[in-house]
This record gives structure tokens, C-alpha cells and sequence, in this order.
């Protein structure tokens, strides 16, 4: 039987991100996940996720709030309802006008590379 997860993403642990966002890994491979990892990211108003790159796509969709998406130095307005794909390889953050709130999905090797096994 395989297994599944119902639960609120408050019960999972929320760590911090440069830039003052924060992150939850809300499955991952840990859980039995074989292709993708769902992360909620929060950032509140004034602050940002970390501009970096890295050699896997993701997709993100923005729940709540008003931002600016910044994709290899050009700056995009984002808010509650729009969706993001982001390349890999390509530089980003975003930054929060107002407080922020966004799933976003990667492959589940991100996870492996980001948490561990």
C-alpha cells in the first residue's frame, strides 16, 4: 500500500532563509517522494530570498502578497495568483512589497542535495 501524507504545514519545521525569507519542506524524498519536493516559502514585507542560481528548474506559485521577481538582473512584478518557471541555471530572488507567501516545487534531487538522505 503506498503511503500518503495529509497534514497542516504548520506542523512542519520552518527554517530561515538568507534574506530574511523563510522556507518549509513540506515533502520530500524523506517522505517517499520519487520525483518532486513542495516547499512553502514565506517572505515578509521588505525582505527577499536569496539571489542565487542553481542547475535545477523550478515552480512557483504565489498564494498571497506583491513583489518583485528579479530573473538574471530583470526585475518582474509578481503577485498573489501568478506563477513563475525558473530555469535551471538562471540567477534569482524575490523580494516581498508586502508579506509574501508561495509554494514552490522542485525536483525531489534538490531536496537530496539541500537536506541530505
Amino acid at each position: 500500500m503506498a503511503r500518503f501524507i495529509v497534514e497542516a504545514s504548520s506542523t512542519i519545521e520552518e527554517l530561515d532563509l538568507e534574506g530574511g525569507g523563510k522556507i518549509r519542506w513540506l515533502i520530500t524524498h524523506r517522505d517517499g517522494a520519487q520525483n518532486f519536493s513542495m516547499r512553502l516559502i514565506t517572505i515578509p514585507g521588505g525582505k527577499s530570498t536569496p539571489n542565487h542560481s542553481h542547475d535545477y528548474e523550478h515552480e512557483i506559485f504565489v498564494l498571497a502578497g506583491k513583489g518583485e521577481a528579479e530573473l538574471e538582473g530583470k526585475k518582474i512584478s509578481v503577485e498573489k495568483d501568478m506563477f513563475l518557471f525558473i530555469p535551471g541555471g538562471v540567477t534569482h530572488t524575490i523580494r516581498a512589497e508586502s508579506s509574501m507567501k508561495m509554494i514552490c516545487v522542485v525536483p525531489v534531487e534538490a531536496a537530496m542535495k539541500i537536506l541530505g538522505y
